[in-house]
């Protein structure tokens, strides 16, 4: 039996075929490009369909085994609203998008920002959707023609099945979704002017969508009898995938943003949440919360800093036939730098969300080298999740240690820094796509090849390495982090 996971992201979609013990059997993947200028950020959708058929008809022609079941995880908050005929009637605009500001004050002014944060689970931003179908809907036709309005995940499960079902934890990214009565709230829709019957079902985790429908499997030469199943959002896959089942272990995913996801003892909705910009959202797991932080600029900017700082140093990595991140890492194993960074290049994530915050680099001098701002890089991010954590602990947060996941977590020298700055074990996975292992999961579950999630968990995520805290670095990072907290207060407003 072969289950597999899909993964549409913002930069392309990968998908791997697994085994119940969590072996890759097949794996395929497609880029594309994002759109957009002056703080717009877009996909095209047909653009993504495109390449996600060209993954699926790929899996069809060459994956040794038949799939008996796939589940989809997907970015967040993006919408597709489709025409009768099937059609996208605009771009979806992607989490770092600048539009839908004014609209979230409106949305604060109208509703009430405790109100809107206990339907939710979401302190009023524009990071997350309704502000931004708002402006779509100002601004366009889409809402008011759409037959459809759908996520990524349902999207495809649209496209492959007929069926339209979401998951809770995609529906939550919206800022229109009850978490308590797991539906939708149609006084928060109508600011947008959308119907509830324009949004797809949202369904239990596990739920089987449907079987591919017969034209679609022959058109990408696809078992006949693969059953979709509803999988989630791909930061909350990502936690599922990395082992996450208690309040003990937090999940870190280092992709374009990071998030750090910890479970909370229950439903937690007070004022000190929304000031702090903490979520409170539905877990893939039944009955569960987790609250989460985030650094929107993760991999963006290490891209950025390769790109500009250091592009000499990447043409001679690439001379060399050698991984920039690899050597990059290396050459700043050792360094210990009075350079500071606040990681806030044009977004910020908690505890102040933003979606047009501006960075800091100090402590420089004539004789600063740009490995120096890269490894102050490095930290600044670490440092930038510990503080959000120390504010969140005294929620009753239990975290003990971390699973790092994702791109950045191939990086040994980033996880000893978190490490050493959290003073608590980090760990790395035997299968670093933690999302569609997830998803893999979730399939395999919903048609009953595991007796349950937690069954699948135990059989198939397993640990690769463990990073243990040094208390020397530690008491260094804790001398510098006192020195970031100052910064960070000074300047995290500054335009």
């Amino acid at each position: 039996m072969a289950f597999a996971g899909l993964d549409v992201g913002t930069s392309g979609s990968k998908m791997l075929v697994y085994d119940l013990d969590g072996n890759i059997i097949f794996t395929a993947s497609r880029k594309y490009t994002e759109l957009g200028d002056n703080g717009r950020r877009e996909l095209e959708p047909e653009t993504v369909m495109k390449y996600v058929k060209e993954v699926l008809r790929e899996a069809g022609d060459n994956c040794p085994e038949k799939i008996d079941a796939m589940a989809v995880t997907s970015l967040g908050e993006s919408v597709v609203c489709l025409d009768k005929n099937n059609r996208a009637l605009a771009n979806s605009m992607l989490t770092g998008d600048c539009r839908g500001i004014p609209e979230t004050q409106e949305i604060i002014d109208r509703i009430g920002a405790q109100k809107i944060f206990e339907i939710t689970g979401l302190p009023p931003n524009e990071l997350y959707g309704l502000p931004k179908y708002m402006w779509l809907n100002r601004n366009s036709d889409a809402v008011k023609n759409a037959k459809a309005i759908l996520f990524y995940e349902d999207y495809v499960g649209y496209m492959l099945t007929g069926e339209r079902k979401v998951s809770y934890s995609s529906a939550a990214r919206s800022m229109a979704f009850d978490i308590r009565k797991k539906d939708w709230s149609e006084e928060l829709l109508s600011l947008a002017d959308i119907r509830k019957e324009q949004m797809s079902e949202p369904v239990e985790p596990c739920t089987v969508i449907g079987t591919i429908l017969p034209e679609v499997a022959e058109e990408l030469h696809l078992n006949p009898d693969m059953k979709l199943v509803v999988g989630g959002h791909d930061q909350s896959c990502a936690a599922l995938g990395s082992g996450l089942t208690d309040m003990k272990t937090g999940e870190c995913g280092m992709g374009t943003c990071e998030f750090i996801f910890t479970m909370l003892p229950h439903a937690v909705m007070t004022p000190y949440m929304i000031e702090n910009d903490f979520t409170c959202i539905p877990y893939i797991l039944p009955g569960t919360y987790l609250s989460s932080l985030e650094v929107t600029t993760c991999g963006v900017l290490k891209n950025w800093a390769r790109d500009t700082i250091l592009k000499g140093f990447k043409m001679e990595c690439e001379s060399r036939g050698e991984n920039f991140y690899a050597c990059i890492d290396k050459a700043i194993a050792d360094i210990r730098t009075d350079v500071m960074v606040l990681p806030q290049f044009g977004s910020a994530g908690n505890p102040d969300l933003s979606m047009d915050a501006r960075g800091t680099i100090t402590g420089l001098t004539i004789h600063t080298k740009a490995e120096e701002i890269y490894r102050a890089i490095l930290e600044g991010m670490a440092f930038q999740m510990y503080l959000s954590y120390e504010r969140l602990k005294s929620l009753g947060t239990e975290m003990e240690s971390i699973v790092a996941t994702g791109g950045g977590a191939v990086s040994d020298l980033t996880l000893q820094i978190r490490a050493d700055v959290f003073d608590m074990k980090v760990m790395s996975l035997e299968n670093e796509e933690s999302g569609t292992l997830a998803c893999m999961i979730m399939a395999a579950a919903g048609v009953g090849a595991y007796p349950s999630i937690q069954d699948g968990i135990k059989r198939a995520v397993k640990i690769k390495k463990v990073f243990t805290p040094d208390s020397e670095m530690h008491a260094y990072y804790m001398e510098k982090f006192r020195k970031y907290k100052l910064l960070y207060e000074k300047m995290y407003d500054f335009k």
